[in-house]
């Protein structure tokens, strides 16, 4: 009974452990739910996708993303030209107290220059800096090709503003 209590306690504190890797908050910004697609072999693109929580009260701008997995990574967001998807470079996002989710079709991170393909079940380590909370750390889980949220979840929340980026299917501009 005492081994069976113990190793209860270990794995509840090694699940812990993996949750929050996935999940980190600073001066009341939350950075959720982490996730990539996987690559085909030979993809030099990807894209994050995330869930932004901003306390009340609270405004802050996300400036900037990198991963150690890309060569550079660049905030995009979508709009519709006509009946095109354009994908455009953004200096940032502002953000105001609520829920803001990088989601497929919308706002995303762009993960350029890729260093390998990304597998699914691996998690790649990706750093946002936001103007007021600094540098925030977290780990995305690579979901599988055509995955349209983290987990198996078939979408973020519906009650947050729309963003993140599919690729297939529109323009890139810079």
């Amino acid at each position: 009974m005492r081994s069976s209590l113990a190793a209860l306690t270990l794995l509840c504190a090694a699940l812990a452990g993996s949750a929050s890797a996935h999940e980190a908050t600073k001066d009341g910004v939350t950075v959720a739910h982490p996730w990539v697609r996987a690559t085909p072999g030979g993809a030099t693109t990807g894209a994050a996708y995330l869930e932004i929580k901003v306390a009340e009260g609270v405004t802050d701008r996300l400036v900037s993303a990198s991963s150690p997995v890309a060569g550079r990574a660049e905030i995009h967001s979508h709009t519709m030209d006509g009946d095109v998807m354009r994908m455009r470079r953004v200096d940032g996002l502002d953000l105001k107290s609520g829920s803001f989710v990088l989601k497929p079709q919308g706002n995303h991170v762009m993960l350029m220059d890729l260093k390998g393909p990304l597998k699914e079940g691996d998690l790649i380590n990706l750093k946002l800096v936001f103007e007021k909370a600094g540098a925030i750390d977290v780990e995305a889980t690579v979901e599988p090709i055509g995955a349209n949220g983290p987990h198996g979840m078939d979408s973020q929340p519906t009650d947050a503003p729309a963003g993140g980026g599919e690729h297939g299917g529109h323009e890139h501009h810079h």
